[in-house]
């Protein structure tokens, strides 16, 4: 026979031998007992994105600012009544939401008079949090509860004073994917909240949340995580796991999830697995897990392009596309090099800089195609030998006539031919 196990909100019929019970006690309520305290499955895995989640705004990766201004607010004791965190996935927009909770409902040591920004962790507010069972603190998924009833159970739950910590707490995800209605039913109790609630909102999508929403809450946009920091966290992480990772398979990683923290934790735990038992992340791994490219194939392919070898560059793409690269990854990849390229021509004011500049365009025009061809390494082929081929015409500073021809003379075309090569200047003698 199985009790029923709830945390918070949530009950689950399961036999209670199935779980070890670290520290905490067990509580009858209304026919239903509950398990307080630290829980876990026995020989449950946890992905890392969840086993290294942040706990402290010090924690935090890449998001200083937002984090300066918590840390303010909370220290100065002027505490906004409803926050939103946007910005894309994966970079820490719910863990943000769960931190600033954290700090707001941290009791200390019991004579804690008002919140913290460095929450201690022991008290019974965050260990409650920790084993996600805070009676307090309540996150909805705004995804499966779009409706004007769930709006109602929340603004029915602000008139209850918080039981554990300082304040009733109410994280929405995605709340941009509140109906009209719902949004409309919210606007009151949000502009004038009880003191004890505070709201705390997460989206991806800002552009779809009302102006009236928006204007009712202190916004904050998470950014993307750089590269060079998010490779360095992925060696700092690997190191925690007891694993040795090669600098550019970090840094292709880091590449690959476009800023993502998840995303970049999510690929490192996929290629752990494929490490075992050598415990040695490789480049080579990294690029059979992801599909990538090595990024001295990718600037040898743009090299090819620029000295005018189609064949070359065309070889070495087929080959890299052959072990697994996928179309879009590689071109974009040769997006980046001549982007890099292209800036540091901007800083050394190089003469080059115009060509490179026409080959960007002819990559953006090929971009389009590549997403609506049925196959991509076709588009991605013809367009290295496009550029491979534009790269080999003069430079349009070269075919400037620099110099006025003598009056009455008519050896313009002439001039212009001669900067042109292969052009036959006897014909126009």
């Amino acid at each position: 026979m199985g009790q029923e196990v709830g945390w918070g909100a949530v009950r689950h019929p399961v036999p209670l031998q199935c779980y070890e019970v670290y520290s905490g006690h067990l509580v009858e309520y209304n026919s239903h007992i509950f398990l307080l305290g630290s829980v876990a499955m026995s020989g449950h895995y946890v992905v890392l994105s969840r086993k290294y989640r942040p706990k402290d705004l010090d924690d935090l990766i890449g998001q200083e600012v937002t984090a300066q201004f918590l840390r303010t607010s909370l220290d100065e004791n002027k505490i906004p009544h409803a926050f939103l965190f946007h910005g894309i996935r994966g970079i820490g927009k719910t863990t943000t939401a769960r931190i600033l909770a954290r700090c707001l409902n941290c009791m200390g040591d019991g004579n804690q008079s008002r919140a913290a920004s460095s929450p201690c962790g022991t008290c019974k507010s965050c260990v409650a949090l920790d084993n996600d069972n805070h009676m307090d603190i309540m996150e909805f998924d705004a995804a499966s509860r779009t409706g004007v009833e769930d709006i109602r159970e929340i603004i029915e739950s602000t008139q209850y004073v918080p039981l554990l910590g300082r304040f009733k707490i109410f994280i929405i995800d995605e709340v941009h994917m509140l109906s009209k209605s719902a949004f409309n039913a919210l606007l009151k109790t949000l502009e004038e909240p009880p003191p004890h609630v505070k709201f705390i909102f997460a989206t991806t999508e800002m552009n779809k949340v009302p102006e009236t929403v928006l204007s009712r809450c202190m916004t904050f946009q998470l950014n993307p995580i750089h590269e060079t920091k998010l490779s360095a966290y992925m060696r700092d992480i690997a190191a925690r796991e007891d694993i040795s990772i090669e600098d550019e398979a970090a840094d292709i990683i880091a590449t690959e999830a476009g800023g993502s923290v998840r995303d970049a934790l999510s690929i490192l735990d996929q290629v752990i697995m494929l490490s075992h038992p050598s415990k040695v992340i490789t480049t080579e791994t990294v690029i059979k897990t992801i599909g990538g490219a090595r990024q001295c194939d990718i600037d040898s392919i743009l090299d090819l392009i620029l000295a005018g070898k189609p064949d070359g560059a065309v070889q070495l793409a087929e080959r890299i596309i052959a072990s697994g690269c996928a179309p879009f990854t590689l071109f974009s990849g040769l997006q980046t090099a001549l982007y890099k390229m292209i800036a540091a021509c901007v800083k050394k004011s190089n003469s080059n800089l115009s060509n490179l500049l026409y080959l960007w365009q002819i990559l953006l025009k090929q971009t389009e195609n590549m997403k609506v061809a049925d196959h991509p390494e076709h588009v991605l082929i013809a367009a290295v030998v496009i550029l491979a081929h534009t790269a080999s015409f003069p430079k349009i500073e070269d075919l400037m006539i620099k110099d006025t021809p003598p009056e009455g003379s008519d050896n313009l075309i002439q001039k212009i031919l001669t900067r042109i090569p292969g052009a036959d200047v006897s014909e126009v003698m």
